[in-house]
């Protein structure tokens, strides 16, 4: 029996795994998760490289949920980057979360690493893939995400169908809810 693997976009050209560090900003997703769950930010952090020497990154990512009684909590879920490649992981979660595997790749890098566009392969437990766009600042200019929109939607992988019933990949994005609001609500269409 074959394990099917989940299609990932190619890495952007040149991209550098080190200038991924830092924190970002969940701003543009489809990713239904956040939906029922708010203020994400992720923090990539450098570890040392595996025995190959293949780097590794642990992945910290925040967000706000509803327990069971209705009050807000802050959560944190962290996981274990590993690179396939420049700009292509696999993650694995940390504590129960460890069943958890996942491949993502960064298809899409802004001037300077302000932004990134990021795709997420079905996990192996079922979770959907997704696309991210995440940045630096909690905000952004309309414009610049006008410029992201476009050169995801131009992107070969991104804009195709994964499954011809739900569009293409870049479809149903929408911003998930921060403590920032922008000037206006981002236009996404």
């Amino acid at each position: 029996m074959s394990r099917r693997v989940e299609p990932l976009p190619e890495p952007a050209p040149g991209i550098e795994t080190a200038r991924l560090l830092g924190a970002w900003y969940v701003l543009i997703t489809n990713d239904e998760f956040w939906r029922a769950h708010t203020h994400p930010r992720v923090d990539l952090d450098a570890l040392a490289p595996d025995s190959e020497g293949r780097a590794r990154i642990q992945h910290a990512l925040r967000f706000r949920a509803r327990d069971l009684l209705g009050r807000t909590t802050r959560e944190l879920r962290v996981a274990t980057d590993l690179a396939e490649r420049d700009g292509q992981f696999v993650s694995r979660g940390q504590g129960l979360r460890r069943v958890v595997v996942q491949r993502w790749s960064v298809p899409l890098v802004g001037p300077n690493y302000r932004w990134i566009v990021t795709w997420r392969a079905r996990s192996k437990l079922g979770a959907r893939p997704g696309l991210s766009v995440h940045t630096r600042d909690p905000s952004i200019p309309q414009a610049l995400l006008d410029e992201i929109l476009a050169q995801i939607r131009a992107h070969p992988f991104l804009s195709a169908a994964e499954d011809p019933r739900h569009g293409p990949r870049c479809a149903r994005l929408f911003a998930p809810v921060q403590d920032w609001i922008p000037p206006q609500p981002y236009r996404l269409d």
